[in-house]
Formats: structure tokens, C-alpha cells, sequence
């Protein structure tokens, strides 16, 4: 791989910035920091109305490889059309401005490139929450290099069916990019389109590309906000994904594999209308459907407590209506009760109505071990109940 030109950075680093003042240190300092140098990075204020573009500007006079574009809002899309039209590496690379990645993530990503000549490289990812544990994750292919797109990476690319969502995640800021079939992608791309964007972009390049590597190593870690806008109702959201849909019908419509990609893009959609049902109606559709618990039968008859509210929670609780026990619950507690009764559409409580209540035993409905013995623990130091009173046991989601 050889650069553009004398004294031309190799890698080109895009950062969409909007309102992120309180994230961008980190986020700024782990690109600078990484172990590839070869490399500049262009932060694209999108029209802040914070602090945003000062930090970016600080940034700029410390480092030389930093370039900093002021523009107007126009979102996400513009934001990084702008950045690329600015790019002068051959490889473009992706970072969300509240995001962070290690320091060896370039460089090893960079390497899979001239290893192989690939066109992309798709690494994993971490998924960064408060409050809970970090979740790996990775796209559903073996690691390696795959040059057979048509049958070995297309028939599964939106929608695998053994894991029941996308074969490889379509988000841009794990992986590495060749500028020139970029700019061929963007070119075309629905700049309206607010949610969902990163497909229209990601599943086109890969019709593109001759040979995509898979680095299942996760470097990026993806912090989720609760104020972020894919959190927030949008009653532009139906609509939305029709865009996203017609994007990537028409681009799909000239390819050979078209009928293959079809049926994918149907569940695809599926998948971002679960989202809009839970953002925009509080319904949570991996909560319904057939699942299997683990609790014995006899717990259900006595005077209980659920805790937990989350997608397990809620389907324990249809399971208790269903059965027609509900006159069994003495109350339903979560510590995030307030920001899930619309969800739940029941009086949840916070756990300290444990001790306000009468109740025989308490129902930790989570689906981790682990998390159900830091519950336990949490409840018997800040309230005094036995571990003896406290049930859990395995729950599973039917798939159908």
C-alpha cells in the first residue's frame, strides 16, 4: 500500500462531532495516541452549540496531525461526506465523537490491509453501558480473509438466520475503508436519512469490495448514552426507515445476488421496526414471544417480589398474567422504576418498597448469573433481606 503523494498520511481519521464537549478528550486523545502515526485526523464540528469546537480547536494547536472543519448542522451524513471530501489518506477510517478505541487499533487493522490487499476491515467491538457490564461483540464470520463475497459473505450479510440479526454489523467506525470506493458509496447516499445511516453506506461499499478481511479482535468501544438520538422518540422514525429501505432496494436492485439481498433487507427492516415500536410506544419485542424459566412452580404461589424490569422482567410478567397470578405479585421493583413504567404499563417501585411491603420471596428476573449475585449482594447490605429469600434461576427466549 503506498501513499498518495510526498508526505501524505496514509490513514485518514473522521470524527463527526455535535454537542460532545464532555466526551471529545477521551475520544480525541485515544486516536492521537494510537501506535500507527502514518495517519491525520479530521474532527467535523457539525454546528455545536457547546464547547465543542474550541476543545477541537485546542486539539488542533497540539497536534499537527489534527484538522479541524467548522460547518452548519447538517447531520451525521453531511458531516462525514464533509470530512471525506477533505480526506488525503487512501484509507478512511471512522470514530464517533463519544467513542474511544485502544491504541493498537490501526495499526493492526492497517496490517490485516497490506497483509491481504482487502478492500475492508471489519473488527469487533465493545458495547459500553453505566451501570452494566461490557459486551463483546463481533460480526458472525469466522476470522480470516473472504474473496467469494458472492456466496460467502452476501447470503448472510444483513440477516443471518442462525443468530437472528445482522451477519456483519453494518457500522462504520470498526473498520477501514479504501477512500475511492467510499466516495463512489457517499456520492449517492440520502443525506435525510437520521437513523439507520450507517447501512446505506456500509452494505453498498461491501457490493463494492472484491475481498473483505474479518478481525473478530474487538478494539472499539462503543459508548451508548442515554440521551443519544437513537434512545429518543422521533415520530420521523417510520419514515425513516422507508428511506433506508428504498436506499437500499435500489442499490440492491443492480446486483447480481439482488434476490438473495432481497429477503434479507425484508428482516433487516424488521429489525430497525423493533426499535421504532420501543422508542416511539414503549413496546419491547424481545420481551413477547415463548420463553423458559427456570423457577420451580411453587415459588409462583406464594406472595412475591419481582426484580427486575428489563426484557427479562417484562417476560416473567406476561408469564404470571398469562397464568393468571398476577394477584400473587406483592410489588415490582427496579432501580430505574421511574424511566421503565411506560414500558412495563404497571406501578413499578423502587427497591426500597421491599421494605414498605409484605412479600414471601423475591424473583430476580435478569439474565445473568453474575448479575443476579451482585443483586443479591446489593439488597443484603443496603436492606438487610436473606440471600435465603432470594430466587433465581436460567431464562431463555424461545426462538420460533
Amino acid at each position: 500500500m503506498e501513499n498518495c503523494g510526498k508526505n501524505m498520511p496514509l490513514l485518514s481519521v473522521i470524527v463527526p462531532i455535535f454537542n460532545a464537549e464532555q466526551y471529545l478528550d477521551r475520544c480525541i486523545t485515544s486516536i492521537l495516541n494510537q501506535t500507527f502515526h502514518n495517519m491525520e485526523v479530521i474532527l467535523v464540528d457539525d454546528g455545536s452549540t457547546d464547547n465543542s469546537l474550541q476543545v477541537c480547536q485546542r486539539f488542533q494547536g497540539q497536534d499537527g496531525r489534527v484538522r479541524v472543519i467548522s460547518k452548519e448542522n447538517g447531520g451525521l451524513i453531511r458531516a462525514r461526506k464533509t470530512g471525506l471530501s477533505h480526506a488525503r489518506g487512501e484509507v478512511i477510517g471512522f470514530v464517533d465523537s463519544d467513542d474511544w478505541i485502544d491504541e493498537d487499533m490501526y495499526a493492526q487493522l492497517i496490517k490485516c490491509m497490506e497483509d491481504t490487499g482487502c478492500d475492508l476491515v471489519s473488527s469487533g467491538f465493545v458495547r459500553e453501558q453505566e451501570s452494566q457490564e461490557p459486551v463483546w461483540i463481533s460480526d458472525h464470520y469466522e476470522e480470516g480473509i473472504y474473496h467469494d463475497l458472492e456466496h460467502s459473505v452476501y447470503p448472510t450479510m444483513l440477516y443471518d438466520e442462525r443468530y437472528r440479526e445482522f451477519g456483519l454489523h453494518c457500522v462504520l467506525w470498526n473498520k477501514i475503508f479504501r477512500k475511492h470506493l467510499l466516495e463512489r458509496v457517499y456520492a449517492d447516499i440520502n443525506e435525510n436519512v437520521f437513523y439507520g445511516e450507517d447501512a446505506l453506506a456500509f452494505y453498498p461499499y461491501c457490493l463494492l469490495a472484491e475481498s473483505i478481511y474479518i478481525l473478530r479482535k474487538a478494539f472499539y468501544h462503543y459508548n451508548i448514552r442515554n440521551d443519544s438520538m437513537c434512545a429518543a422518540p422521533d415520530e420521523r422514525l417510520p419514515y425513516n426507515n422507508y428511506m433506508v429501505y428504498m436506499g437500499l432496494h435500489t442499490v440492491f436492485s443492480g446486483s447480481d445476488t439482488r434476490w438473495v439481498l432481497m429477503r434479507q433487507l425484508k428482516r433487516y427492516i424488521l429489525l430497525m421496526e423493533k426499535h421504532n415500536l420501543f422508542r416511539l410506544y414503549h413496546i419491547n419485542m424481545e420481551a413477547m414471544g415463548k420463553w423458559n424459566f427456570g423457577y420451580s412452580e411453587e415459588l409462583f404461589d406464594k406472595r412475591f417480589v419481582i426484580y427486575g424490569a428489563g426484557v427479562c422482567g417484562q417476560a416473567l410478567y406476561e408469564k404470571i398474567c398469562s397464568e393468571h397470578r398476577e394477584a400473587n405479585i406483592a410489588c415490582w421493583v427496579d432501580r430505574d422504576a421511574e424511566n421503565k413504567r411506560d414500558e412495563c404499563a404497571y406501578p413499578l417501585q423502587k427497591p426500597d418498597m421491599l421494605l414498605k411491603t409484605e412479600w414471601d420471596i423475591l424473583i430476580i428476573a435478569v439474565r445473568s448469573e453474575k448479575m443476579a449475585e451482585q443483586i443479591k449482594d446489593s439488597l443484603f447490605e443496603q436492606y438487610g433481606i436473606g440471600k435465603d429469600r432470594m430466587y433465581w434461576a436460567v431464562a431463555e427466549r424461545v426462538v420460533e
